[in-house]
């Protein structure tokens, strides 16, 4: 294997004086761009432009980037499905895209653009009580006949034809860990059915995938997607934080785990060598930099936070569309969802100061949007800066009329204020505006 990398000494010492994020953080000095909400950094190569639409495919991550790019009013195209009966008949069909190794999403492009190599009806394995199950979809059960599965099966294989259509592709890389099937030479998404394996026990291999395998099969991808793309290939690419759920390798959980992830995303760093529109994205670096408290949902160390998921393609926004940041605003906080999704996590921590500086960095965006508004309100009352909470609030009920809570916190407010009058006006305006709220009226008992 040859070096990613060899330049000369002196033109490195020359790009190390320009680099002012080549030091790790440390306390003293930038310890705000790692914790307690990592910011790390990335070059874009190109542009995305608000118009253009997005292809993500990969692990489940994946799907939360498309629920944050779509949020962020971005077309998705792979959202955009109709899977049928099928596809109605289990509680997320979105799951059936989540491919976890680079071979598993290699089969299904390959399938969609070649479809003389879908191996059709072999891909089905029989389950109990005449149900089937396809283990590049996942493990549901499909309780269909061959022939319903595999029309759907195509259906399924026109939605992911949009790959070729849409201006960005996302790739996420998932896992190493790959089940594979000898009879029909593939890999599969996930483990066979126990059911299969004990009817052919010598079908299947455990296969652990390594360097030189990953970067195979991004070549091999890469070199698919612009054969039958008609226009110019913009392509993200980055390695899922979700950790394995388990490990069937004889080691612990957390050593499989950082091997799994680091090999892939050691993979990606020669993959872009010579790749024009191919970018890596460090959502990897966001999740599992930051706090342990704000990464995760329900604290389960697997599942990221959906604010983190905001703010990392809040991050992406930030770099790729033109003109998107304002100057000294937080990378992380560009958009209005990663604005409140930043605030949020900070609130959790309980960094109130840093919420306030957070808003002052983004004041046109604050400004223009009454939850951030609110949530720097609450954060200046818990540091008893009253009067940069009722400003806050007094702009959060001016964009919002309709909300009652911001109104109501100003009337609150009030009384630490010594603003009695102000108060009662308020109250005049808030049982107009909301009659069916007498409860809130009936308890501002000090007025």
């Amino acid at each position: 294997m040859s070096n990613i990398e060899s330049t000369p000494a002196t033109s490195v010492l020359a790009r190390a004086r320009t680099n002012a994020l080549r030091r790790f953080p440390s306390p003293e000095k930038d310890g705000e761009r790692l914790y307690p909400l990592a910011s790390p950094s990335c070059s874009p190569t190109f542009e995305i432009s608000r118009d253009e639409t997005i292809f993500a495919i990969g692990s489940c991550f994946a799907r939360n980037i498309e629920r944050a790019l779509d949020g962020a009013g971005m077309r998705v195209l792979s959202r955009e499905f109709d899977l049928g009966q099928i596809g109605e008949s289990l509680d997320d069909a979105a799951n059936f895209f989540n491919k976890y190794s680079i071979h598993s999403v290699l089969n299904e492009i390959t399938w969609a653009l070649e479809r003389d190599k879908f191996p059709g009806e072999e891909i089905l394995y029989p389950g109990p009580k005449g149900t089937w199950f396809d283990a590049q979809l996942g493990m549901a059960r499909l309780d269909f006949s061959p022939e319903e599965i595999l029309a759907f099966r195509h259906r399924y294989l026109d939605a992911m034809k949009a790959v070729v259509e849409a201006d960005v592709v996302i790739l996420t890389l998932g896992y190493v860990e790959t089940w594979y099937d000898r009879k029909l030479g593939l890999y599969t998404n996930v483990m066979p059915p126990m059911q299969a394996i004990k009817a052919e026990p010598e079908r299947f291999d455990f296969r652990v995938l390594s360097y030189r395998d990953v970067l195979e099969g991004l070549e091999a991808l890469h070199a698919l997607l612009t054969r039958y793309r008609t226009k110019p290939l913009k392509m993200l690419v980055t390695v899922s934080p979700v950790p394995l759920l388990a490990t069937f390798r004889d080691m612990d959980v957390l050593v499989a785990n950082a091997y799994s992830k680091s090999v892939q995303r050691a993979a990606l760093d020669e993959f872009l060598i010579g790749k024009e529109g191919v970018d890596y994205f460090p959502s990897y670096e966001f999740v599992t930099l930051s706090a342990p408290e704000v990464a995760w949902t329900r604290n389960d160390y697997r599942h990221v936070a959906p604010e983190l998921v905001d703010r990392i393609m809040s991050n992406v926004l930030t770099r790729y569309l033109p003109g998107a940041a304002e100057e000294g605003a937080d990378p992380g906080a560009v958009t209005g969802e990663g604005l409140i999704s930043s605030a949020k996590m900070l609130s959790r921590l309980e960094k109130y100061q840093d919420i306030l500086a957070l808003m002052e960095g983004n004041r046109a965006l604050a400004d223009a949007s009454a939850e951030a508004l609110i949530l720097e309100a609450t954060a200046a009352r818990r540091v008893d800066a009253l009067e940069t909470a009722w400003t806050a609030l007094a702009k959060a009920t001016e964009i919002d009329p309709s909300r009652p809570d911001a109104l109501e916190r100003m009337i609150t407010l009030c009384r630490p204020l010594r603003r009695p009058d102000e108060a009662r006006a308020l109250m005049d305006r808030h049982s107009a505006a909301f009659p069916d709220r007498a409860d809130f009226r009936e308890r501002v008992t000090w007025l």
